[in-house]
């Protein structure tokens, strides 16, 4: 598919209404916002008035321009009113459209953007009109397709229309109709019969085929691993000996999946986009050798033929882009541009079509691309710039991203749903000394049912980004994890690895580099240039997570810097076995706080809380789990925890008991990092322990603590909430929980405000 991008360049036309604004402005007695109208019976020649609209975005950014150029410097709305406004060139916002006058040196905020600046340019809703920007082209001229078509299945005979791809496509890999996005034809899943290498893929007789439109049949495969899935194109099918090939390598060695791993029906893979697997209503199929689209509609018109179909021009809407320096140290940020009241939808998703823009430049564990278009808005090299009362609905990438340099950005009171990635990515440049994406916030959003293509994908994530906070969100129905403060890249990673190609190795020392080793006091030496430190994760309502995928968790902290706290949160009802905790720090991960969450009604594969690494645990409430974890309810692995605080936790157990506190030392043996870990090397005491029928469940663990002086003041009792099964997590007048000065929590704080 042809990547659209239109840069406005001012016309005679632009600068004739300039005149008639700047005009305006000399009659004013003060500066007032200037305002330009959109409207879908517009006319790009209007002057921009209410009555006198103008018909698009880019014809109003062009009159906005030609006013600055003339001298205008009062801030300027462009108003939106209701219908679907088409964007089939991705609209690019540079320096001249943000506000040249905010100060570079304002003081910044502990946590959070703080108060912003007024907007210097905004794009909004006009009154309670409900406008959406869509990258969505109409496809018309569809004919019923001859029930004789070479692989259409039996059910489809008589259902299935065609029609020719609109002008200007090459190729595209998600559709809509007027309910939302269809789903691609997918086939039944398989097992790898072996395991092949990141190419090379081994099938069972009959699964895949030498098809006519094999550049178009992508394979969906989870490649080895729990945490993750790939779409990846097909070079060559041999299917006499039952072995293809992919146009893209996976992230790793294609094969089967653990014995533990979750699936939904037991297989790993599976092929997408080919006519004989176009089986049910809302189903499409694309061959771009004969550019015809094919679809069983699911909301047809009367005489049975698809109606308000939309492809996708392009992955991304808008982009606001500042003055990036990539390899050297001073970006120069757009400022000042806010967006308020606005739909975005029907954009593409990015897919995977060369090694060399995907070998090395994933993060984490390619759960997304560094510096790539994947969302419907996005902010590259911005300041001050807010996205407020929002939708980003119905697409196949995500919501929306600030790349490299982002401070001081809000996201607010927006939603997010049925995305096929992720809802907010913050993404810094990756490790080295340039630390330029912190203090942004992402605050009371409505995020759920997103990853519903690329399941890996998370709500929030802040990847090389820190000092953000990101706060009273309620996330729901996730593929996998929730929110994520990662890096996870060692400046030893080979360029092709996971994320190889972001380190910036010209900014670290060379012995850093050559000494990387995954310990607690190596991780001091590394900190630096680890820039997802001091977030704060706060007053978060997660639930439903991790309902695709295997080994993702609600909260995911791994490979990042210091100082990050993840308090007040509540996490409940993540009813699925393969989640396997709700709080997690996870490799090479140190001096995190996890301060006063309530996990309320979880399963836990593995444990509650895990912490790897020297992590501080403390007023946390796991009550009423759903089984016994397999490893604790807290559990300390790998490494050394010598250090860790762990106090004023309330464990509530299941009846089947369990480890309170598990050591789970590194399961491949031989090598133990810096040691392995040791509860009694913890700071452990003032614990509330309490299985509802064995008095005596704690009582080996707190002869061995006490032994070595830990666990002095913690005791067996009941912590009597006073109403937990409506999220009130006080303690009535007699609690044990009160002699240990445990704090109480309050689920109702949790979450939006004012949720929906």
């Amino acid at each position: 598919m042809k990547l659209f991008v239109r840069i406005i360049k001012p016309t005679i036309l632009s600068f004739v209404l300039c005149l008639f604004f700047v005009s305006c402005a000399n009659e004013a007695k003060e500066k007032t916002p200037k305002e330009i109208y959109v409207a879908l019976d517009g006319d790009d020649g209007a002057e921009g008035s209410i009555s006198k609209p103008v018909a698009t975005i880019y014809g109003a950014v062009e009159a906005v321009r030609a006013m600055r150029k003339a001298g205008e410097t009062s801030p300027v709305v462009i108003y939106f009113r209701e219908g679907r406004h088409a964007l089939t060139e991705t609209l690019v916002l540079g320096m001249e459209d943000g506000n040249p006058g905010l100060m570079e040196s304002a003081p910044l905020n502990e946590y959070g953007a703080g108060e912003l600046a007024p907007s210097y340019l905004t794009f909004a809703a006009y009154g309670d009109e409900k406008p959406i920007l869509s990258a969505g082209v109409p496809v018309n001229g569809w004919e019923l397709l001859d029930s004789e078509a070479a692989g259409l299945p039996g059910a489809a005979t008589g259902k299935v229309w065609v029609a020719d791809f609109p002008e200007g496509f090459d190729k595209f890999y998600t559709l809509y109709d007027e309910k939302g996005r269809l789903n691609r034809a997918r086939a039944e899943g398989f097992l790898p019969t072996k395991t092949g290498d990141k190419r090379t893929l081994y099938f069972p007789q009959g699964k895949l085929k030498n098809w006519d439109n094999l550049a178009d049949v992508e394979l969906n495969i989870r490649p080895g691993r729990a945490w993750m899935i790939n779409m990846l194109p097909l070079e060559s099918v041999d299917e006499e000996n039952g072995v293809a090939t992919t146009g893209v390598s996976a992230t790793y060695e294609m094969g089967k999946l653990a014995d533990w791993v979750h699936t939904n029906d037991g297989n790993s893979a599976w092929i997408e986009n080919t006519l004989e697997a176009l089986d049910e209503p809302g189903e499409w199929v694309i061959n771009s050798k004969t550019r015809k689209i094919f679809l069983w509609p699911a909301n047809p018109s009367a005489d049975g033929s698809p109606k308000g179909i939309l492809a996708p021009a392009i992955t991304e809407l808008i982009r606001i882009e500042g003055n990036i320096d990539y390899d050297g140290s001073v970006d120069q940020p757009v400022r000042g541009i806010s967006f308020s009241g606005i739909t975005f939808s029907h954009a593409d998703r990015r897919a995977w079509t060369t090694d060399d823009e995907q070998l090395g430049w994933g993060m984490q564990h390619d759960w997304d691309m560094f510096d790539r278009p994947t969302s419907m808005l996005r902010f590259r090299g911005a300041e001050n710039c807010l996205v407020i009362d929002c939708k980003f609905l119905n697409s196949g990438g995500s919501g929306v991203r600030f790349d490299l340099y982002a401070q001081r950005n809000k996201v607010e009171n927006s939603e997010f749903a049925h995305l096929g990635e992720a809802g907010v990515l913050l993404a810094g440049y990756g490790p080295g000394t340039k630390d330029v994406n912190h203090h942004n916030e992402i605050v009371n959003n409505h995020i759920h049912h997103f990853s519903e293509i690329t399941w890996h994908s998370p709500a929030v994530w802040a990847w090389q980004s820190g000092y953000n906070r990101i706060a009273n969100n309620y996330i729901h129905h996730s593929g996998y994890s929730g929110i994520l403060v990662t890096n996870r890249v060692e400046p030893n990673r080979s360029l092709n690895g996971e994320g190889g190609r972001t380190v910036r190795h010209h900014e670290i020392p060379a012995d850093v580099i050559e000494n990387t080793v995954e310990t607690y006091e190596n991780w001091k030496v590394r900190e630096k240039y680890n820039h997802s430190r001091h977030n704060i994760v706060e007053y978060n309502e997660i639930t439903h997570a991790v309902q695709l995928l295997s080994d993702g968790n609600d909260i995911y902290i791994s490979g990042a810097g210091t100082g990050n706290i993840i308090r007040f949160n509540y996490i409940h009802d993540n009813l699925g076995h393969s989640m396997p905790s709700a709080i997690r720090c996870d490799d090479d991960q140190h001096e995190t706080l996890i301060y006063g969450n309530i996990l309320n009604n979880n399963a836990f594969f593995a444990a509650g809380i895990v912490s790897k690494g020297v992590n501080d645990v403390i007023n946390n409430f796991i009550v009423k789990p759903l089984n016994a974890p397999r490893y604790g309810y807290i559990s300390y692995e790998w490494v050394s925890v010598k250090g860790s605080k762990v106090s004023k936790n309330i464990i509530v157990s299941h009846p089947d008991g369990g480890n309170a506190h598990g050591e789970r030392p590194y399961a491949q043996g031989g090598f133990n990092y810096d040691g392995v870990p040791l509860l009694v090397e913890t700071k452990m005491d003032s614990n509330l322990y309490y299985h509802p029928t064995n008095p005596n469940w704690m009582d080996d663990h707190l002869a061995k603590m006490r032994a070595v002086g830990n666990e002095k003041s913690s005791i067996f009792g009941d912590p009597m909430f006073v109403d937990p099964e409506n999220g009130d997590f006080s303690f009535k007048e007699n609690s044990p929980a009160l002699k240990l000065g445990i704090e109480p929590l309050d689920a109702s704080k949790m979450g939006m405000i004012n949720q929906p």
